[in-house]
């Protein structure tokens, strides 16, 4: 935790610097603000003329260094309020940060570097904390630029926000940077582009992705295996629909938490009701419990559904398919006895540990989200439901073996919840996926079944969706893969490329075949040579290229060169596609 808390203040202190170079440099700025992250520091400002780029960066560095090497000290002053007004009267972001320090109370302060008020010195409004000299902002370096609403907040002004990072050695920061190379390389972003997986229209909206065809066969065959794999493993598929009145979530409580994150509907001719594109599932799979009497015998009930919902998230939250306003959940909820609900949770891990281990993801772990202490007002229900769902999320966790942590923030409103938080081959960590154990909706909804001794009881409700949203799940394998799927998941299995147009006959005949053993497959018939139409099948990571020859045709035989360049020359078709298809049932990771 000291090293960390020592990362932070060099990051912090070197944004600072990294202030003080612009305004020595002549950029007519506003400072707004600018914190240290877990991956460096940022500086929001208020460009008042001209523009920043990237190409500016060299020129803003060597001040940093020329700043850097002059061992200014760095040192921190308390103000009284008029003071501070006075000092920052010139900049209404930093007065607005003051005039809300002055009604909480809260001392004010800022940092110097240099003498203060003296000719080459720098202020500004902070916190702390802070090196005592300017020597000690570490090694750094710039990284990109961008929007950042003021405060995060749509309605407020657009300001220009500059990336930055240092380390406490040049060793970290190369690191660091050749670790951002590979991750740039990996953007779902870029690849869903190259590889013509999904796209996004400013017609459409934000948020709103369109699958192109080998997206979609990628996202089909997730949600037919998930399908799969839920009747294997006891669910039942329903489906529901897209939209509901407004009272089906007054009744779930998801109202005053959510309404601003739901799509409001026009209803033509109907001005009492309103209806909502509906932002989860939950809430109509109660429904379809509750729509007949329900028996204990019928218990453990599995109801699973591949359901599309609609979130407003903000602009500056959006992230590709990975955090989009509209996408497809792996849904379905546990309707059990108190007794079986342990049980269940258990079982559904194994259910993500059959997925992770099938896709060869071995990295992840469980996090406890509990009630933050110090607002459990926030939360629905009562003290004795929250112990009780707590004591047997804990129990089911511990039965389940799984490494897991607690963090006091994060429940559901009406429950914990376990988040899957899962690292992907460059060490970005995601969450995937949840289960929650709740005892709060089925009071609410009065989800209850006869028992064998006759009696009315409430149900135990968990949600899950071991594959988390279409969208987010696919996102995180793209990168996680770089794009280069697994045989099973691939767009186009097989590439079929032949040397000249003279060979489209006994193409033609291997392509129909390869087909009619469901194996999807294409041929590149352009006019073009074979070095090229390899390069093209690499560039799109196709797995498998059948390369035709006049020797493979004269001998009815084919030669097969895959992705990582292995090369097989005149083999038999039949063996090939045994071997293709043996490798597609077992969903391996290996191509051969």
């Amino acid at each position: 935790m000291k090293q960390e808390n020592e990362l932070f203040t060099i990051r912090h202190s070197c944004e600072h610097v990294l202030m003080q170079a612009m305004e020595n440099l002549g950029y007519k700025i506003l400072k707004a603000m600018g914190p240290a992250t877990d991956d460096g520091f940022y500086f929001d400002f208020d460009l008042l003329d001209g523009r920043i780029t990237e190409e500016d960066f060299p020129k803003i560095e060597a001040e940093m260094l020329r700043i850097k090497s002059q061992n200014l000290p760095i040192s921190r002053i308390s103000l009284t309020p008029p003071i501070s007004l006075q000092l920052f009267k010139d900049n209404p972001y930093k007065l607005e940060w003051v005039a809300e320090a002055i009604k909480r109370n809260d001392p004010i302060t800022a940092y110097w570097t240099g003498e203060p008020n003296k000719k080459g010195s720098f202020v500004d409004l902070c916190a702390g904390p802070h090196v005592t000299n300017t020597s000690e902002i570490g090694f750094f370096k710039l990284l990109s630029v961008a929007g950042a609403y003021w405060r995060g907040s749509e309605k407020n002004k657009m300001l220009t926000r500059v990336y930055g990072t240092a380390f406490p050695t040049q060793k970290e920061l190369d690191d660091y940077l050749a670790l951002q190379e590979e991750i740039k390389k990996r953007d779902h972003r870029k690849l869903g582009r190259d590889l013509e997986l999904f796209t996004f229209s400013e017609e459409i909206g934000p948020g709103l992705p369109l699958w192109l065809p080998a997206g979609t066969t990628i996202k089909d065959e997730l949600e037919k295996w998930g399908k799969e794999t839920e009747e294997k493993w006891g669910y039942q598929r329903v489906s529901t629909p897209f939209l509901t009145k407004r009272k089906l979530f007054e009744i779930s409580g998801h109202v005053p938490y959510f309404e601003e994150e739901m799509y409001k509907v026009h209803v033509p001719r109907d001005e009492k009701d309103e209806y909502f594109i509906r932002p989860m599932n939950c809430p109509f799979h109660h429904m379809i419990f509750k729509s007949q009497l329900r028996s204990y015998k019928e218990l453990p009930l599995r109801l699973a559904e591949y359901g599309h919902v609609a979130r407003y998230e903000d602009a500056g939250s959006l992230n590709g398919i990975l955090r989009p306003r509209f996408f497809c959940q792996n849904d379905a909820h546990i309707y059990s006895t108190e007794d079986q609900a342990v049980d269940e949770f258990v079982s559904v891990v194994n259910l993500h540990r059959y997925y992770y281990d099938t896709l060869g993801l071995k990295n992840y772990h469980i996090v406890l989200c509990l009630r933050d202490p110090k607002k459990k007002g926030k939360y629905h229900g009562n003290e004795t439901m929250w112990q009780k769902a707590e004591k047997l999320s804990r129990e089911a966790l511990e039965k389940s073996k799984i490494e897991y942590a607690v963090e006091n923030e994060g429940a559901a409103h009406y429950g914990p919840k376990m988040d899957f938080k899962i690292k992907s081959a460059i060490g970005a960590e995601y969450g995937i996926s949840t289960n929650q154990i709740d005892l709060f909706m089925p009071k609410r909804f009065n989800l209850t079944y006869i028992d064998k001794d006759g009696k009315e009881k409430l149900v135990v409700v968990q949600h899950r969706a071991p594959l988390g949203s279409s969208e987010r799940f696919v996102g995180f394998l793209i990168e996680h893969f770089s794009g280069n799927f697994p045989l099973w998941l691939s767009p186009t299995q097989v590439q079929i490329i032949p040397i000249s147009n003279q060979l489209d006959k006994y193409v033609q005949k291997i392509l129909n075949y390869l087909i009619d053993q469901n194996i999807r497959t294409r041929a590149n018939l352009e006019s073009d040579t074979m070095q090229n139409k390899i390069r093209k099948a690499q560039e799109l990571k196709i797995p498998v290229m059948v390369i035709i020859g006049n020797k493979e045709k004269d001998q009815e035989k084919i030669s097969v060169r895959y992705r990582d360049g292995k090369q097989e020359n005149l083999i038999e078709l039949e063996a090939f596609t045994k071997t293709l298809k043996d490798r597609i049932i077992a969903k391996s990771l290996d191509i051969y």
